[in-house]
Formats: structure tokens, C-alpha cells, sequence
């Protein structure tokens, strides 16, 4: 059993430019760059879904001319592009779209540097140099240094508590 929208035409128009429950990025962006408070963003987004209830907004073209209207009303800045147009360019980069294909082809090489390096042909990370005994005995030194520190600090412990019995 399939979902079935009852959205009409414009109040998908709406959903789009402003975004449905919440205010989406875009309208956000546009709202601040024309110096528009959020309430106002929210009041332009209300009273367009009023406007397209009461059958007041009839077509795409409608709607989008009346959201131009309220901006540019509410607007405390003038901008010198159009919020609608910049929407309709964003239309195929909107999320669940599937990208355009690029007209040339990526080389093997582009495509390669795009792989990470474990999952290309089974390639490996570079070792890290082998350890010289020299090494291993420096490192074995340190740690009986360590140990003996250690060792020193307990019987000065001990050696408090039979002062104190």
C-alpha cells in the first residue's frame, strides 16, 4: 500500500522555496541576506500556505511571483538577484536526485586518487623501519629504570609504616 500525497500543486510550490514544517537553509540564507527577521521568514511562509488554502494563489507562477512580492516587502536590504531563479537552479542538486553525468569520462588515474590506498589493488601503507637490537636494548633499559623506581618508592613506604608500628 503506497503513500498518497494530497498536496496540491502550489503547496508543493511552497514546501520547496520555504521548506515544509521548519524553514529550510535556503529561505533562511535569502530571509538574512535581505535583513529579514526568522518570525518574518515564518510569518511569509504562513501567510503564503493561507493565501494557496484559500485558493487566493493559482499555479507555480503565482506562487513564486507572491513569495517574490514578500520578500521584497519585508525586505530591509535590496538584493540585486532573484530568490526564485536561484531555487530553480538548485532543483538537481536537491538530495534523492541523481547527478548529471560528466560529459569526460575521469581517467584511471583521477579515479585511482580517488580510492583510499588499502582498497586499491591491495596495497599497503609503508612499513615503519625495523628496530636494531640497540634499540630494543634502550628500550628495555627505560623500563628497568622504570621498575626500580618503583621499587624505591614502595620500601620508602614500607619503611614509614614499621617507623610508625
Amino acid at each position: 500500500m503506497g503513500f498518497y500525497n494530497t498536496n496540491t500543486v502550489e503547496e508543493k510550490r511552497v514546501n520547496k522555496l520555504t521548506g515544509d514544517i521548519h524553514i529550510n537553509d535556503a529561505f533562511k540564507e535569502e530571509t538574512q541576506k535581505r535583513g529579514i527577521p526568522i518570525y518574518d521568514a515564518y510569518n511569509i511562509q504562513k501567510r503564503l500556505y493561507h493565501e494557496v488554502e484559500q485558493e487566493m494563489l493559482i499555479g507555480e507562477a503565482a506562487v513564486d511571483a507572491r513569495l517574490m512580492e514578500l520578500l521584497e516587502e519585508k525586505g530591509k536590504k535590496k538584493v540585486s538577484h532573484n530568490y526564485i531563479e536561484e531555487m530553480a537552479d538548485d532543483a538537481p542538486k536537491s538530495k534523492g536526485m541523481i547527478p548529471a553525468r560528466p560529459k569526460q569520462a575521469p581517467t584511471r588515474n583521477e579515479l585511482l586518487d580517488s580510492i583510499p590506498p588499502r582498497g586499491r589493488d591491495g596495497k599497503t601503507f609503508g612499513k615503519k623501519p625495523d628496530k636494531t637490537t640497540a634499540d630494543y636494548l634502550n628500550r628495555i633499559f627505560l623500563q628497568n629504570q622504570k621498575i626500580i623506581n618503583q621499587n624505591k618508592k614502595v620500601i620508602e613506604l614500607l619503611t614509614k609504616i614499621e617507623e610508625k608500628l
